[in-house]
């Protein structure tokens, strides 16, 4: 994978036509655009920049056989390059569906929501910190979920472009929070040298006057990361810089104990799928009660994600969870929250 923000070009393709296609036309079509938008390779084959492919694709829908026609993302410097990775041109449809995403990131048209993470003092519920969560803004002002624009992002290879986006639009933001701890995400597969990729996000913090021990960067894996080696030292490299790191979703997929206990993370978050049930679920509790001892033994904070419930809420309490975090003690905030307006009262039945 080639990281586009690293190595910035204006996105082309190699377009081959087969033997039966009637190629004699297309030199007028190419010929209505600018010339630095095409090149004529042999009778076979043309490159065009990303728009230039867009519009061809419906010219070939309507006038020759798009199931002969084939495509691949490629430089005008050297088109030829990625030939054996061609493809059918009707294939790129989900790639073209998906580009809006590129204007979104261009924009930074990304808002930012907050949610509060909880301690409970003498059955007092206090806000700690906030997990900054992003939103994309669309053209019409509607709000676009994260799952909706990463998606979008991996189909278009712009999950380094989006997650950047993202993180930098966080830091902005996060001056709002005051001196609370600030939980703010990042996806490490999107990470390729942290010296390089991470350096603009550390400028930033120190230009938005923000404290590093307050900032808590939360590995969100939404891929498998094969290389550990590759995770840890971007891990180190934010706690080298006086920044704290926390492993997401721990109990399900990526994220499992074993990883737990190599990353040595100083907030462990519980996936929800473990949270949401758990004072009446055995299983559940096992894996909430290793999940705190393997937590606490690093000397890791123990936080809870996806409390629903009051009684979820109580159980982990009494188990001895540090903080917690949930629909049950606020949603998401277009404006921070100051206090909750949740009670608590402990109810020790464990």
């Amino acid at each position: 994978m080639v990281c586009d923000v690293c190595s910035p070009n204006e996105r082309g393709y190699t377009i081959y036509f087969a033997e039966n296609q009637n190629t004699r036309n297309l030199i007028d079509y190419f010929k209505a655009f600018p010339d630095d938008k095409w090149k004529f390779i042999n009778d076979r084959m043309f490159w065009a920049i990303e728009e230039v492919f867009y519009d061809l694709m419906d010219y070939i829908e309507a006038h020759m056989d798009i199931n002969s026609i084939h495509a691949v993302v490629s430089s005008v410097l050297d088109p030829l390059k990625e030939l054996h990775a061609m493809k059918p041109i009707y294939q790129f449809k989900s790639e073209r569906e998906a580009s809006w995403i590129d204007d979104l990131i261009e924009s930074s048209s990304i808002s930012t929501h907050y949610q509060p993470i909880v301690s409970v003092e003498n059955d007092n519920l206090i806000i700690v910190g906030h997990e900054l969560l992003s939103r994309g803004i669309g053209t019409e002002g509607e709000i676009i979920s994260p799952f909706k624009m990463f998606e979008a992002a991996r189909v278009r290879n712009r999950v380094f472009s989006l997650d950047r986006a993202c993180r930098l639009q966080s830091v902005k933001n996060a001056g709002i929070i005051g001196d609370k701890l600030i939980f703010i995400n990042f996806i490490p597969t999107a990470i390729y040298v942290p010296e390089h990729c991470l350096s603009t996000t550390f400028e930033l913090v120190k230009k938005m006057n923000l404290k590093p021990e307050q900032i808590v960067f939360e590995v969100v894996e939404s891929d498998e990361v094969k290389d550990l080696e590759h995770l840890k030292s971007i891990l180190e490299y934010y706690r080298s810089h006086g920044f704290k790191y926390a492993l997401d979703d721990v109990g399900v997929g990526f994220n499992d104990l074993k990883k737990l206990s190599q990353m040595r993370p100083d907030f462990v978050k519980l996936a929800l799928e473990f949270t949401n049930g758990v004072s009446s679920d055995f299983s559940k509790q096992e894996v909430a009660r290793e999940v705190l001892k393997i937590a606490h033994d690093m000397g890791a904070l123990a936080l809870a994600e996806g409390v629903e419930h009051e009684e979820d809420l109580n159980y982990l309490v009494q188990m001895g969870y540090d903080l917690f975090q949930g629909y049950y003690l606020a949603k998401p905030q277009s404006v921070p929250l100051e206090s909750l307006n949740v009670k608590f009262k402990q109810d020790v039945r464990i």
